[in-house]
């Protein structure tokens, strides 16, 4: 009878291992299928943190998705400003605008979703006055090259 139990025990051991052998896999494969960078904000905005995710989808084209942290109201930091405004900047292209970050002022915290044809480019994050605006102001409060090529 304690054979049959060490070798259940045994046998249950070797399936656990398996299982989570199995999900390591699984887990380091995910892991090289998206691109993660952390990024520190640029003055006035010190405290502000990005993360940047980059996962190359089925048809080639870069996906990010950005959540930044701890950003200052635009309004405080001066009182013109209205908004922040994320662009994917291409070498040899103008820049390109994604948005204007979906911005929660209670949290500091904000998110938003992009693609990109490019395999590497540039993030900027900028403090604009204006929503319309075509091309990136001077205010830069985050900038970050992604991907590789």
């Amino acid at each position: 009878m304690r054979g049959d139990g060490q070798r259940r025990t045994f046998q249950q051991m070797n399936d656990n291992l398996s299982r989570v052998a199995a999900l390591a896999l699984l887990v380091m494969g995910l892991g090289a299928c998206a691109s993660r960078y952390h990024v520190d904000a640029e003055a006035p905005n010190y405290a502000a943190i990005a993360d940047i995710v980059v996962k190359v989808n089925k048809t080639e084209l870069r996906e990010l998705t950005m959540h930044f942290e701890h950003l200052a109201p635009p309004r405080r930091i001066d009182p013109s400003f209205r908004a922040y405004v994320v662009w994917i900047v291409v070498p040899g292209h103008a820049a390109a605008k994604v948005g204007v970050l979906d911005y929660d002022e209670d949290r500091r915290e904000a998110d938003i979703l992009a693609t990109s044809a490019y395999p590497k480019f540039e993030v900027l994050v900028t403090l604009e006055r204006d929503l319309s605006v075509a091309t990136p102001g001077s205010q830069v409060v985050l900038r970050k090259l992604v991907g590789k090529g």
